[in-house]
């Protein structure tokens, strides 16, 4: 399990699903195969399912987010 920091708002746009919070989301599972799935757990326990291109805008949004934190990490370990 990876835990990102972020803001209390974090947003993306989806194709058909609109904007999203992230910075709501408990947990995301997502799957590949046989087509881009994520499934959100949100913090009230919430579940939803996204496909296709919302699921790999979702995808592509929180890796954005864990490589900045990661980054931002490292940045202050090393001062």
């Amino acid at each position: 399990m990876q835990i990102i920091s972020l803001p209390a708002v974090f947003t993306c746009k989806t194709p058909t699903a609109g904007w999203l919070n992230l910075a709501q989301i408990r947990q995301l599972s997502f799957e590949e195969l046989p087509y881009p799935n994520v499934i959100v757990t949100w913090l009230n326990g919430d579940k939803d399912a996204f496909t296709y291109d919302d699921a790999t805008a979702i995808m592509a949004t929180w890796l954005e987010a864990s490589a900045n934190n990661y980054r931002s990490k490292n940045r202050r370990n090393s001062l």
